[in-house]
């Protein structure tokens, strides 16, 4: 039974209600030896869990052919289907299409050895009818973990948006092979820099809740798709990650990834962008938007795309600049903000909110109901920039307090907040003693609406 010790954080049990559980693998019986026996699959993909801090790790059902693929649909619940293909082409749409007639909702994955994918007209009206997504299959469990985050996402992103205004983050790739290479890199910096800033003066339970309030990511492979995301999800659009060329209107085009972000860019100045070519000169065109560049055939790709998690997404400390760009401080929690937030000058202060960078740090940081109100402050929405300046760091003080109110927290030295109202040094359990007062101060925060009755009583 839930305590109401953890109604304040009801709002992240609300989130991510829809996890992959089971997963229907049609592949040869070759292909499904090589993978469990000469891949050991499911050892992989359990590591990769465990080494994210990641919930339970969902289960494969293999099945060998069509015929026997049909059967465990009719028998058992799946969450999502994955066909290996060598190629793909028409007789891969075949066999997903089968699928789609059981099951016209469920999301089916292809996985191909095929390196290059040619998107011709024809093949894309296929795909468009029968495959959700197309990956390369190089044997590394890294890219299924990634596909089924990618498929959760896409479960639970509106869940998510309607309960805690949750972030996205919008990636257009139409080739098999880039998206197998950069999406595992995306989710592995998403969790390991969203773990990384979640303010470790919580308790354990509390920090994986809110790892739920993690920035989703979106896939689109044509020009209408993203704009269609684009469109559901404007205002909660944290960054977005785009190849070049891409489908449009059913054709590859040399220029709709431009136009795309052009697009953005012109309703959303606020919004970090990512343009990604393997074509050098596409570099101008990005700077003229303005976007980030990174170069597909380059040896630090991956690097490239930490860099921009940390540095234009929000993640990793919250560098506090002047205008100029001169760097006066760091944070790398919520407790080293207020205490910087009281010292900076305003002039600092101005610029970050211009820049809407308190609130896109805040939602890295899993701080999703203050990220919301912080976004919407402008300066003209107080008398001076003091005041505006006085209440962010009243907003923060007041919900650091309110957070911690009837809750045992981990003690760190170098989070250490004096107003912290219990603490707990160790791994162990609480003694008798502690135990009784860690339960009077659970209960003196659930029934503060009886104590405030009594407003010359002081009750600690």
């Amino acid at each position: 039974m839930r305590q109401k010790s953890s109604n304040k954080f009801k709002l992240f049990h609300d989130l991510m209600p829809n996890k992959v559980r089971r997963i229907l693998l049609i592949s040869t019986p070759y292909e499904a030896w090589i993978m469990e026996e000469d891949c050991r699959l499911s050892e992989q993909i359990v590591h990769e869990y465990s080494g994210l801090n990641l919930s339970q790790p969902p289960r494969l059902t293999w099945a060998s052919s069509m015929e026997e693929a049909i059967v465990y649909l009719s028998e058992k619940s799946f969450d999502f289907v994955i066909a290996i293909s060598p190629s793909v082409d028409l007789k891969a749409f075949q066999l997903c299409s089968e699928i789609k007639k059981h099951k016209a909702e469920m999301p089916v994955v292809l996985l191909t050895h095929q390196e290059v994918v040619h998107t011709a007209q024809s093949v894309a009206g296929h795909r468009a009818s029968s495959v959700d997504h197309i990956f390369f299959w190089s044997g590394q469990a890294d890219i299924l973990l990634a596909i089924i985050k990618c498929i959760e996402d896409r479960y639970n992103v509106t869940n998510d948006i309607e309960c805690a205004d949750v972030r996205v983050i919008l990636f257009i790739e139409d080739s098999p092979f880039y998206l197998s290479s950069v999406l595992p890199v995306l989710y592995k910096e998403l969790v390991a820099e969203t773990l990384a800033v979640i303010d470790d003066g919580l308790n354990e339970e509390h920090m994986l809740l809110m790892m739920r309030a993690r920035p989703k990511i979106l896939v689109a492979h044509c020009y209408e798709h993203a704009m269609e995301i684009y469109e559901s999800y404007k205002s909660n659009i944290l960054g977005v990650v785009s190849d070049v060329r891409f489908p449009r209107d059913g054709k590859l085009d040399g220029k709709a990834g431009i136009d795309l972000l052009q697009h953005i860019k012109n309703e959303r100045f606020d919004i970090p962008m990512l343009l990604a070519s393997s074509e050098r000169h596409n570099a101008e065109l990005a700077s003229r938007i303005p976007a980030l560049f990174i170069d597909k055939n380059s040896t630090t790709l991956h690097d490239k795309v930490r860099s921009f998690f940390v540095n234009n997404l929000g993640f990793g400390n919250f560098i506090f600049k002047k205008p100029d760009g001169a760097i006066l401080g760091h944070a790398e929690d919520l407790r080293e903000l207020e205490l910087q937030l009281e010292s900076i000058p305003l002039d600092s202060f101005h610029y970050h909110c211009q820049n809407n960078d308190f609130s896109r740090w805040l939602f890295s940081l899993a701080e999703v109901e203050l990220a919301a109100q912080v976004r919407l402050l402008t300066d003209s929405d107080f008398e001076s920039l003091e005041v505006h300046h006085e209440h962010l760091l009243k907003l923060i003080k007041d919900l650091r307090r309110h957070r911690q109110k009837g809750v045992i927290v981990n003690f760190d030295k170098k989070r250490f907040a004096p107003d912290t109202e219990f603490l707990k040094i160790g791994k162990g359990s609480l003694g008798g003693k502690a135990r009784g007062l860690a339960f009077f101060s659970a209960m003196l925060h659930q029934h503060a609406d009886i104590l405030s009755k009594y407003e010359s009583v002081s009750i600690e």
